[in-house]
């Protein structure tokens, strides 16, 4: 026996050694609770040993055996005191408040900033006399509790087009039988423009990334001038039909169209799809008259975006990966280099192409928008 006897001795009744006996057999009980009880049985079956052996069976310190032996006798039980700690500061009715606070726009409470900061809460919630003071970390902490974030924002946009699902409803069809269409010798084609392409000449060499430390880029530049992109994307295959232009009037769009008409992969055709945003590029009420004139081997069906709907087309898809792995940062010796480097983005992509894995079906649509008289001229 390893040092003194323990004055706090435990004697257990016969319900109270079982119901510990099966504690220490469960696995789904806290292991503090667990930890106790064997403490308790140990000091019970063995009266005679000292805390430190009791202790050294258990795996915990002696001092812990002692403070479980004394606690047995003031209140038999294993379970963890309540800790009262120090009273809440602010009541829930508070905290609801500067959280619905936080949900309402800045304006409405007379403040010119846009969005909120948790200091600027505090402030504000000081003012309207919700809290007497409260500091921004308090503030902070409970937005993140509460998955909030008003410092954030996210631009969307809401078609206005009053025909809407009827003009969106066909789009979305030729979506998801573009594969089916191709078979038959139907494509469809998604074209577009991306405006203003700016070639900038950095007047600071670009450092590649080093250890603990980004790529630098010159934020001081010398413009080279502009490009159009034209860009035309096959749905089935995902092939791209590209080309650059130094303005964007219609007769470049025209220009554009007879290079794809003429294109390789038209070769055979019977039927394009062409779908189109309504930008004044595309001249929507001389268009239709125009493609008839030309007296083409294959038939052109035109389909018209909603307005302000333009996140329909999937080659919008394109100019943003466009964007991301080539245009950012734009630097560019001249016009020249900028048109070179696009061309050459889109043949390497179109060595392996790939369709885009589109998700938006007019059943989400229509289950979304939810408009019978809609559904009624769609299935017409």
């Amino acid at each position: 026996m390893a040092g003194p006897k323990s004055k706090y001795v435990i004697k257990l009744n016969e319900q109270q050694y079982k119901d510990l006996n099966h504690l220490v057999l469960c696995y789904t009980q806290p292991w503090i609770e667990v930890q106790r009880a064997r403490i308790l049985l140990l000091a019970h079956g063995y009266p005679d040993q000292s805390n430190q052996r009791i202790a050294d069976k258990v795996g915990c310190r002696p001092d812990m055996v002692k403070k479980c032996r004394r606690r047995w006798q003031q209140q038999p039980s294993v379970k963890s005191s309540s800790r009262p700690g120090s009273p809440r500061k602010f009541t829930a009715l508070q905290r609801s408040q500067i959280v619905a606070l936080a949900c309402s726009q800045p304006g409405e409470h007379g403040k010119t900033w846009k969005r909120w900061s948790n200091s600027k809460l505090a402030e504000t919630a000081v003012e309207k006399e919700i809290v007497n003071s409260i500091s921004a970390s308090t503030i902070g902490r409970w937005l993140r509790q509460d998955r909030i974030k008003p410092w954030r924002y996210h631009s969307w946009q809401k078609s206005a087009d009053p025909k809407f699902a009827e003009k969106a409803g066909p789009v979305l069809d030729l979506y998801e039988k573009a594969g089916e269409l191709a078979e038959r010798q139907e494509a469809v084609v998604c074209a577009d423009e991306k405006t203003s392409v700016q070639a900038r000449r950095p007047l600071s060499e670009t450092r590649p990334a080093i250890p603990e430390y980004p790529v630098q880029v010159s934020d001081r530049y010398e413009r080279k001038g502009a490009l159009q992109l034209f860009c035309a994307l096959i749905v089935a295959t995902g092939e791209i039909f590209a080309k650059c232009s130094d303005s964007k009037c219609f007769c470049d769009f025209q220009s554009f169209l007879l290079q794809l008409f003429a294109a390789a992969f038209c070769k055979g055709l019977k039927v394009i799809h062409l779908i189109l945003d309504n930008g004044t590029t595309h001249a929507p009420k001389q268009l239709g008259n125009w493609i008839a004139s030309l007296k083409l081997s294959f038939q052109v069906n035109i389909y018209w975006l909603p307005t302000h709907a333009s996140w329909l087309d999937q080659v919008e898809i394109i100019f943003s990966k466009v964007q991301r792995d080539l245009l950012t940062p734009c630097h560019f010796h001249d016009k020249t280099s900028l048109e070179s480097d696009i061309m050459t983005y889109f043949d390497d992509l179109n060595q392996d192409p790939k369709p885009i894995n589109w998700t938006y079906t007019k059943v989400k649509m229509l289950a979304k928008f939810s408009a019978s008289s809609s559904q009624q001229k769609l299935e017409a």
